[in-house]
């Protein structure tokens, strides 16, 4: 199976790349084997004023991937994927090389494609994640109610 990461430099020991469409390279990998096929330069997508996922989702399915693992995909990507049958493979972090043995240990292959409402089909995370950079300080105002509605 093919699967695309995003990353921050064009080999297996670079950072995943938490953006998809704006990432720095796109390399597809042989998930059987784990060797890389090729390195994408996405250098047009960092630039791009809008639509940079689009763009980076339909290249990605042009060149028969069928699991793309990101930190985040969004919504409009994530309907390109979905419509072209790519797993989509959320929160995955630490290098290339760990994220794409994690994903073949846990046989995240075999999830099913993720859907704009479901969030993400699978989550990767590498044993060395760090915690967020964000603003957010986990002082969300939620409610916690998930699907019950209590």
């Amino acid at each position: 199976m093919k699967i695309v990461i995003s990353s921050t430099g064009p080999d297996l020991d670079s950072s995943v790349d938490p953006r998809f469409g704006r990432a720095a390279f796109l390399l597809i990998i042989d998930s059987k084997s784990g060797e890389l096929i090729e390195s994408i330069d996405n250098s047009t997508g960092q630039d791009a004023g809008q639509g940079a996922g689009i763009r980076a989702a339909s290249l990605v399915a042009e060149k028969g991937v069928q699991a793309i693992l990101t930190g985040r995909l969004g919504p409009n990507a994530t309907d390109v994927a979905e419509k072209a049958n790519i797993t989509v493979v959320g929160d995955v972090s630490g290098t290339v090389r760990n994220a794409i043995n994690t994903f073949r240990s846990q046989g995240a292959g075999d999830s099913e494609p993720v859907s704009k409402y479901q969030g993400r089909a699978t989550t990767v995370v590498d044993d060395s994640r760090r915690p967020g950079r964000g603003m957010g300080m986990g002082r969300g105002g939620g409610q916690g109610r998930g699907k019950c509605g209590r």
